[in-house]
């Protein structure tokens, strides 16, 4: 009888004893690191470029003992970006630079990510002291490319431009152009053709890339890391102060991160921070 009670009470105690036992007990580690990784919080990060897409998934590789996972969701436009990111079907985007966000209010922009620079292209001359008086540039047709370029030509010595003009110049707000350049406003898809018949090219990154030329390799002049159109992590208005937010700018801003930032890109893509 005696043995009953004891046996029954040290059964007792050892069922307590284990219900005192963590979670994962008697499993693997495998098993354990895959039950730590699922607490993590998802943040889905809208993405529209291969290179983004990249850059999530580096930031999100380095990232395992963090408290957040980054997973990249790619989608065909900014314009579809901004709206998941609306609709709540995505957590932030990394899709857009800052001065495309700074007039919307249900946005809020934590973090800088990349500088996709524009540059200034030729295949006539090979600096741009070079560039003749009466030359023809070539610059993008739409405002806010046609004002980075511009901006862009200011900074680099070859034209003046009045400072009422802000971010988004127009060539009628040039007040000194001292080698009387003219100035041919084309669509950014037959900006590289132009470049067989123009002195310079102004390229946005994209249309560099698609023409097979690199921004530190070829252009004579490109943008500084820290414009103002550098890209930005952008969340809803209403999450910019949510938990989750730091860790994912801690993870897009690893040293790991700018590793690959550099060596994925050989430094024609630049970073901000």
């Amino acid at each position: 009888m005696v043995k009953t009670l004891l046996g029954g009470l040290g059964l007792g105690l050892a069922c307590a004893w284990a219900l005192q036992l963590p979670v994962w007990a008697g499993t693997t580690p495998e098993t354990r690191a895959g039950t730590q990784a699922d607490t993590r919080r998802v943040v889905r990060i809208g993405v529209v470029t291969p290179g983004d897409r990249e850059l999530v998934e580096a930031a999100s590789a380095s990232n395992e003992g963090g408290t957040v996972q980054l997973q990249a969701i790619s989608l065909p436009g900014i314009a579809e970006v901004r709206k998941a990111l609306h609709a709540r079907r995505i957590d932030a985007s990394i899709a857009d630079d800052g001065q495309s966000l700074a007039g919307d209010a249900s946005a809020c922009t934590v973090a800088y990510t990349v500088t996709y620079p524009m540059g200034l292209y030729a295949d006539k001359i090979a600096a741009l002291r070079q560039v003749p008086v009466n030359a023809v540039i070539a610059i993008p047709a739409n405002r806010a490319d046609q004002g980075r370029a511009l901006l862009l030509l200011q900074n680099h010595g070859l034209i003046r431009i009045d400072g009422e003009a802000g971010l988004q110049p127009q060539v009628s707000d040039i007040v000194d152009n001292p080698r009387k350049l003219r100035f041919e406003r084309l669509p950014v898809q037959r900006l590289p053709a132009a470049l067989r018949r123009s002195a310079l090219v102004a390229l946005p990154y994209a249309a560099a890339d698609a023409a097979g030329l690199a921004p530190a390799r070829d252009a004579l002049g490109i943008e500084d890391a820290r414009v103002p159109w550098a890209n930005v992590l952008a969340v809803r208005a209403a999450d910019c102060r949510a938990d989750w937010v730091a860790p994912t700018v801690k993870a897009l801003h690893s040293p790991a991160v700018k590793s690959f930032i550099l060596t994925r890109f050989n430094d024609s893509v630049r970073r901000p921070w």
